[in-house]
C-alpha cells in the first residue's frame, strides 16, 4: 500500500500479467485534504501503474493524468462505466503510452444536483478550479512518485469534465501541459443547473465568458500554442456545433491541436470507445522524456 493519505484498498489487480511481463495496474480509493473546498477529506481514486510497486522501479517517477467526470457524476465513473483502468493497462502493455499515475477526483459542487463544471463558484460554495490547480497536484506530488512538472501532467474530461479540462489547463498552464476533452462545452450559457455557480446579471455573463474557451482562447493564444490540446465529439451529439467552432477558431489562431468527429452521441459507449485517442494524444510529448528518465 502506498504511504500517505488514508488509503483503502479499492480493487486488486485489474488483469493478469500481460505480455510485457508487468502485472496490471490497480486502482485504490484515497481520502485527501481539500482546503480549497473547506474539507478535511475528499474522495479521490488513484490508478497506480504496473511497475509502481516493483522493487526494480523503486526510484522511478511517473507522469500524471487527471480524469474529470461529467454531471451528474462521481469519481467512480471513469474507472467504472469508462473502464479506464483496463484501457490504461492495455495501452501501457502495448507501449502506446508511458506508464502514468491516474487521478480520479470527486467534482461535486454547489450547483443543482452537485454540478460544478469544475470551476470556482462565484458564491464561494465550491472552488473546484482552485482544487484542481492547487490541492490535487500538491497532494499527488507529496503522496506519490510523480514528475512534478506541467509538461508531465495532463487532464482529460467528458461533458462538463471536458469543459473543465480545457479551462483548468488553458487558465493554469504552469500546472497542466496537456488537455483532452470528449463532448465538452466551449461556450457556457445560463441554465437552471449552473445558476448557483454564477452571479446574477452582467457579472454572471462575465464569469461564464471567463470560463468559455471559445470566448477567451484568442487572448491567450501564445500560451495555448505551447500546450497539447485534443478534443472530439460525436456526430449525433448536440455539442458538436460548438466543438467544430472551437476547431475552426484554434486553426485560425494557429494553435496546434487535434480534433475528431466520430459516430456516436453523448453517452458512455462513445466515451469508452474514444478515451484511447485522448490518452495517446496527451501523452505524446511525455514519452521520450519518460524513456530518458528510465
Amino acid at each position: 500500500m502506498v504511504n500517505g493519505g488514508r488509503a483503502v484498498f479499492f480493487a486488486a489487480f485489474l488483469a493478469v500479467t500481460g505480455t510485457s511481463g508487468l502485472p496490471a495496474g490497480r486502482i485504490e480509493n484515497f481520502e485527501m485534504p481539500a482546503p480549497s473546498l473547506h474539507q478535511a477529506q475528499r474522495d479521490c481514486r488513484v490508478y497506480l501503474p504496473p511497475s509502481y510497486e516493483l522493487q526494480a522501479a523503486a526510484g522511478r517517477r511517473y507522469p500524471v493524468i487527471v480524469f474529470l467526470h461529467g454531471w451528474p457524476g462521481s469519481e467512480g465513473n471513469w474507472p467504472g462505466q469508462g473502464r479506464v483502468g483496463e484501457t490504461l493497462d492495455r495501452l501501457i502493455r502495448a507501449r502506446a503510452i508511458p506508464e502514468v499515475i491516474g487521478l480520479f477526483p470527486d467534482g461535486t459542487g454547489s450547483g443543482h444536483l452537485g454540478r460544478s463544471i469544475w470551476l470556482d463558484a462565484a458564491n464561494g460554495g465550491s472552488q473546484l478550479e482552485t482544487y484542481l490547480a492547487h490541492d490535487l497536484p500538491l497532494w499527488a506530488d507529496r503522496t506519490f512518485r510523480t514528475i512534478p512538472e506541467a509538461r508531465m501532467r495532463a487532464v482529460i474530461g467528458l461533458s462538463d469534465g471536458g469543459t473543465g479540462a480545457f479551462n483548468v489547463a488553458l487558465r493554469h498552464p504552469s500546472v497542466y501541459g496537456a488537455a483532452g476533452s470528449h463532448s465538452g462545452v466551449f461556450r457556457l450559457a445560463p441554465d437552471w443547473s449552473s445558476g448557483p455557480l454564477f452571479s446574477d446579471g452582467a457579472a454572471g455573463d462575465r464569469e461564464r465568458a471567463a470560463h468559455s474557451p471559445l470566448l477567451y482562447v484568442a487572448s491567450i493564444a501564445d500560451s495555448a500554442r505551447r500546450m497539447t490540446l485534443y478534443f472530439d465529439c460525436g456526430r449525433e451529439d448536440e455539442e458538436l456545433r460548438g466543438n467544430v467552432e472551437m476547431d475552426s477558431l484554434l486553426t485560425a489562431l494557429r494553435v496546434p491541436h487535434e480534433f475528431h468527429e466520430f459516430h456516436g452521441s453523448h453517452e458512455w459507449g462513445y466515451w469508452r470507445a474514444h478515451i484511447e485517442e485522448s490518452l495517446r494524444a496527451v501523452t505524446r510529448g511525455m514519452r521520450d522524456e519518460v524513456r530518458e528518465r528510465q
